[in-house]
């Protein structure tokens, strides 16, 4: 079950409205998490949870960080980091290939 939040303490719900006007803010009563929803979204609504405990304003920056405009640098940071760990995943397993080597 949803129910949307028309207003807040902190104004998340209005101020998803500035970052883009068919967004609206719901509180998933089943997972007890808040929610960020799009009516332009034929057939889904949904965009995403807020992994907060809270409604603050840290979902308006994840808002708008994970905005479709966004992909590209967000695919690009993600192979990053992907990149990154791979490396210090090989250089972990030949430090261990050497000590077994002893």
């Amino acid at each position: 079950m949803l129910i949307e939040i028309k207003s807040d303490p902190y104004f998340i719900s209005q101020r998803l409205k500035e970052i883009d006007q068919s967004y609206y803010l719901v509180f998933n009563v089943i997972k007890g998490k808040y929610e960020v929803h799009s009516s332009r979204q034929v057939g889904c609504s949904y965009c995403l949870t807020s992994p907060f405990d809270g409604l603050d304003a840290r979902l308006i920056e994840l808002t708008k960080k994970t905005r479709r405009e966004n992909l590209k640098q967000l695919l690009q940071k993600i192979d990053e980091e992907n990149a990154k760990l791979e490396r210090k995943n090989t250089k972990n397993l030949e430090e261990l290939c050497q000590l077994n080597k002893y």
